[in-house]
């Protein structure tokens, strides 16, 4: 019997052995090279997933972990990661992020895919030459309407692509509402536009982008800059008045500073209160959620600043990937090959713009279809170059935009300030904060 269980325990030890030769460093298979993604953009989860399984489908010496934190939290978060277990891949979105991460971030200037960016999407991390962060998504934004109501209006989509068309056409709606003719069809409809100005950073970064293109070409330029010039504050007093003007509140604007995002959009626009809204893109999921039908009758017109801006759409980056320079070359290497994976292999492509729904900053997606209206009319103005810069208030002094310019056209809807008043605090803001940020 003893010798039965000596044999057995021999045996064991012999397969023992094998087996850690097999998995060792003495010639068998190795261990899997593991990377952590560390990302801001909470919508797009559920894309990175699927994009994820079918990289470590083809991968299979590559383990990718994804965590994801919501925008709003997400700069305290990541320091506090950053500490505790550091990502390979992690979001970055502005100067502030190359400020406080600058000496991790791994030059990527040999990223392939980085030979097929859009021009100008990758300026605002790249610094001495070297390309420090990735394209991640572009976001645009101008009116989004509800094409159909116009259309049943009587109103040409097409004809609106100006200002004064933008004008005309809204004119015609809101007549047709004080008229009670749409009342029918549209028995929710109660206005042609919502204006959430509560939302600071509506009527303060987005808004007050117009202004700022009129004195710097890129976010750079602006973070460069001590000073505003204020060149564009006319352009944009036009927008505030223009779209306080159609909504229910036009006659007291003061109530607008109550107004919120979700009961402009949730509340408003997806559910045919009202007409249109100034905004991005982005609000295509949600008001998928609350009805699609209505996301199907959605289209986007221009950004239109008369003799400024006409025909044109705000769009820009709003999204980076940086890779950590501290780990391990392996894990640098197999972040490269996911990012290059993502945004140049047809299966990554797909995924990109149909379950993350990105429109993608780069010219190599070929014929590929946005899944809804709103995305693909940005994906065809990037085609036309019907775009302008806008993510410019993104180089502004940190909270600026809101904090100042914001908050400066929140006193002026609300009767507490003059236009001239909110152009001299917004350009006097700007030199003191950027002077306390050196």
């Amino acid at each position: 019997m003893k010798a039965k269980r000596t044999a057995a325990l021999g045996l064991a030890a012999v397969m023992a052995a094998s087996l850690l030769s097999g998995c060792g460093a003495g010639g068998g298979k190795s261990a899997k090279t593991e990377i952590t993604i560390y990302q801001s953009k909470i919508e797009a989860n559920e894309g990175y997933k699927k994009a994820i399984a079918a990289y470590e489908e083809s991968h299979p010496d590559v383990k990718i972990n994804l965590e994801a934190v919501t925008g709003n939290d997400f700069a305290a978060s990541l320091k506090a990661k950053m500490q505790s277990d550091p990502p390979t891949i992690f979001s970055v979105g502005g100067f502030q992020d190359l400020k406080d991460y600058g000496d991790i971030l791994e030059d990527i200037s040999d990223l392939e895919v980085l030979k097929n960016a859009l021009p100008g999407t990758t300026d605002m991390f790249t610094k001495d030459g070297k390309v420090l962060a990735v394209p991640l998504y572009m976001e645009g934004y101008g009116f989004v309407v509800n094409r159909q109501m116009f259309e049943d209006a009587g109103v040409d989509f097409e004809s609106m692509m100006t200002f004064e068309g933008m004008k005309a056409g809204f004119d015609t709606l809101k007549a047709k509402i004080d008229s009670g003719e749409m009342k029918e069809k549209y028995p929710n409809l109660e206005a042609v536009m919502e204006y959430p100005t509560k939302e600071l950073w509506i009527a303060g970064d987005h808004d007050v982008n117009v202004a700022l293109t009129h004195d710097f070409d890129t976010a750079k330029t602006a973070y460069d800059s001590a000073t505003l010039p204020g060149t564009g504050f006319a352009d944009y007093k036009t927008m505030v008045d223009f779209q306080a003007s159609y909504t229910t509140n036009a006659e007291n604007t003061a109530n607008l500073n109550s107004v919120d995002y979700t009961a402009s959009l949730e509340g408003g626009l997806a559910i045919e209160r009202v007409a249109s809204i100034k905004q991005g893109n982005w609000i295509a999921p949600a008001v998928e959620t609350t009805d699609p039908e209505v996301l199907a009758k959605l289209d986007m017109l221009p950004y239109s600043v008369p003799g400024y801006s006409d025909g044109k759409y705000f769009v820009g980056v709003s999204g980076y990937w940086a890779i950590n320079s501290k780990v391990t070359d392996e894990q640098k290497a197999a972040a490269k090959d996911f990012i290059n994976w993502l945004y140049s292999d047809p299966a990554g492509q797909k995924i990109v713009v149909e379950d993350c729904k990105f429109v993608p900053p780069y010219d190599n997606f070929g014929d590929l279809k946005a899944g809804d209206p709103l995305s693909q009319r940005i994906m065809d103005a990037n085609e036309a170059g019907d775009t302008m810069n806008g993510w410019v208030y993104s180089g502004a002094p940190n909270t600026w935009g809101q904090q100042a310019a914001g908050v400066e056209v929140q006193k002026y809807l609300a009767g507490q300030a003059t236009w001239d008043e909110v152009t001299e605090s917004s350009i006097k803001q700007w030199a003191s904060m950027r002077e306390s940020q050196k």
